[in-house]
């Protein structure tokens, strides 16, 4: 996931759609902060829109280091794409939305059952090549990941200081800023090991 670059086209995307059905003229430019845990925020407004779009996305700085596909599988545990997870929401359904999306994130349900239904749907896409994959990443190269890999990968990975989220769409930079404290603001980096432990 290069980060700075995908949050851009996200937020050009969301907003020129929304733009192009309403030719709005309350589209504000973006603005970015941090959270006390390394969490960076980047809100643009748009007053015309009549939903609420929402990104997360991490630098994987480490990614090479792990198996590969690791990270397709991870994706696929967590239902992401390969730019991250997105959410959508009416105004008024919003806060609840990023709230369930923020405990996914940082309670990730990262069981033998899941890791094994991801790593199947990875392995079918790969033989399918019905997307973009590296030469490393085969069939072979798929099936030796573990669900410790995938958690190592996420302890390396998905943490606060490392990650992004985007808010776009009807909603002040203030009212953004607080929903992110208040369902991002504690937390916290959990290692590999505490994983395996509480799954």
């Amino acid at each position: 996931m290069k980060t700075i670059k995908n949050f851009i086209i996200l937020i050009i995307s969301v907003l020129s759609i929304q733009f192009a059905s309403a030719q709005s003229t309350s589209m504000q430019d973006p603005v970015s902060f941090k959270l006390k845990n390394g969490l960076t925020i980047i809100v643009a407004e748009n007053q015309d829109s009549k939903k609420i779009y929402a990104g997360f996305t991490a630098d994987e700085e480490s990614a090479e280091s792990s198996k590969a596909g690791v990270q397709d599988v991870f994706n696929a545990m967590m239902n992401f794409s390969d730019k991250g997870g997105n959410i959508a929401a009416n105004t008024s359904d919003f806060a609840a939305t990023l709230m369930t999306f923020s405990k996914s994130i940082q309670e990730p349900v990262l069981n033998q059952a899941s890791f094994e239904t991801a790593l199947a749907k990875v392995i079918t896409s790969v033989n399918a090549r019905d997307r973009y994959y590296p030469e490393t990443i085969t069939e072979t190269s798929v099936k030796t990941i573990t669900l410790n890999d995938i958690k190592a990968f996420y302890s390396k990975n998905i943490i606060p200081s490392n990650t992004y989220l985007t808010i776009a769409g009807n909603i002040s930079a203030s009212d953004a800023k607080a929903l992110a404290k208040k369902f991002f603001g504690e937390w916290n980096t959990r290692s590999a090991s505490e994983l395996l432990v509480s799954k």
